[in-house]
């Protein structure tokens, strides 16, 4: 066991077993999952970011869903005993190990995952996306960007989206921390392609947890070697292979 460590968790399908954004919609509605699907593959440029989910839930809102319809949606989304399992164990065994949350979900997606797990607590801090309920109507879920359109770009050559750059987010809570040698390891379970870049910023030594068959794998496969990615790599596909 390390001394100081850090693990960082991206959510979709790395903490979870589901993609939190489809999910409301493949509960609750059909029509809308179909409807997400396609502005996703619209080439309008902002697939695959907040502002498609955002536009969705208007939808979901409009056509008379709650509030309670969309946290119930969330509290039984798939999330595997086994990874509750390995982070409270490794919580429990060691005072030096902290935990970061780095996704592009939202706020309210996982904070109402977490609390329904009793997880509430895990996270140091959590990194994703803005979210919260419309104060003029309740029941319509307004979910915005990390980095919001409004500012400048962040400029990112690795292939992260629009709304977030997840190698800046990480150099950034590790600079606020003392910097990455403050941490003698720095673990991250992941599984997106936008997982890549913060692969980048690791070291020799650290270690990427890849989820197998996904996007991350590909790019760790297809890019790594060409990119200089230096942090130590082990797959796999099952929460018991996390907790083990």
């Amino acid at each position: 066991m390390p001394g100081k460590q850090l693990v960082v968790f991206d959510f979709d399908w790395s903490f979870v077993d589901q993609d939190t954004d489809r999910w409301v919609f493949e509960v609750l509605s059909t029509e809308l999952r179909r409807l997400l699907q396609d502005r996703k593959s619209s080439g309008t440029g902002m697939q695959c970011t907040p502002d498609v989910v955002n536009d969705t839930m208007k939808d979901l809102y409009e056509k008379g869903f709650k509030k309670e319809d969309v946290l119930g949606a969330l509290r039984i989304l798939p999330f595997h005993p086994a990874m509750r399992r390995a982070v409270m164990s490794l919580q429990s065994r060691s005072e030096d190990t902290t935990f970061l949350c780095l996704s592009n979900s939202n706020e309210i997606y996982i904070g109402t995952i977490l609390e329904k797990h009793g997880l509430a607590s895990l996270f140091s801090e959590i990194i994703t996306n803005p979210a919260h309920w419309n104060p003029s109507s309740p029941d319509h879920l307004i979910i915005g960007r990390r980095l919001p359109a409004s500012e400048p770009p962040h400029g990112c050559s690795v292939g992260c989206l629009a709304n977030m750059c997840k190698g800046d987010e990480l150099d950034t809570y590790l600079a606020s921390k003392g910097g990455k040698d403050s941490f003698d390891k720095i673990v991250y379970v992941g599984d997106g392609g936008n997982d890549f870049c913060p692969l980048l910023r690791m070291r020799k030594g650290d270690l990427a947890l890849v989820r197998k068959g996904l996007e991350l794998d590909t790019r760790v496969k297809e890019e790594g070697g060409k990119s200089g990615l230096k942090v130590d790599v082990k797959y796999w596909d099952q929460a018991w292979q996390i907790d083990e």
